[in-house]
């Protein structure tokens, strides 16, 4: 006679990311099986970690201006007025922030098996018992990141030519105001959890 309780089998495999650590214990229990009797436990138990991380960063930012002021003049006037070029500026702003984090909580490695429980008891004489048990751990994260930011910024800003020539009176003679103003703002996260 082969009586056999099985209460708990566990069989974890874990292999992704963001598990908890569980660790499941089984309990086999055999007895009472008479003479002659063939009585065999197999346990298998798995669970496995690997975490890779792979971020890759990049940010250029190119800027590039340029500001000329025109030509102003007078010549052979009686009398001239004021005669000056224009004013000119270049502004030019910029921000770029990178942040990388890689968590991976929750993913200690189990170690499965723990607390497991096997009982022969009254398997009868002339009897064969196997008991067979395997564990293993097993967990894969992997994350690759690859972020590539280019800014390029060319402002050009001329002011015109002015020129008063062979007038009796001159007045304010003046070329126009020539301004470039540039904001760049770059922000790079990557969370991997």
């Amino acid at each position: 006679m082969i009586k056999a309780s099985v209460l708990r089998y566990a069989a974890i495999g874990m292999a992704t990311l963001g598990l908890a650590g569980v660790a499941a214990a089984s309990t086999v229990t055999v007895g009472t099986t008479g003479p002659n009797s063939l009585n065999s436990v197999s346990l298998t138990n798995t669970s496995s970690m690997t975490r890779t991380n792979t971020n890759a960063v990049g940010v250029g930012s190119l800027n590039a201006q340029l500001s000329a002021s025109g030509n102003a003049g007078a010549a052979n006037n009686t009398g001239s007025g004021a005669v000056g070029s224009g004013n000119t500026a270049n502004n030019s702003t910029q921000n770029t922030s990178a942040a990388v984090t890689n968590t991976t909580p929750g993913m200690t490695p189990v170690m499965t098996g723990a607390g497991d429980t096997i009982s022969l008891n009254l398997t009868g004489p002339s009897s064969t018992n196997t008991v067979t048990s395997t564990n293993s751990n097993t967990v894969n994260t992997t994350n690759t990141n690859v972020v590539q930011v280019q800014n390029e910024n060319f402002q050009g800003a001329f002011s015109g030519t002015a020129g008063a020539s062979n007038n009796t009176t001159v007045g304010s003679v003046m070329s126009g105001s020539a301004s470039n103003n540039s904001t760049q703002n770059t922000s790079v996260v990557i969370t991997n959890n």
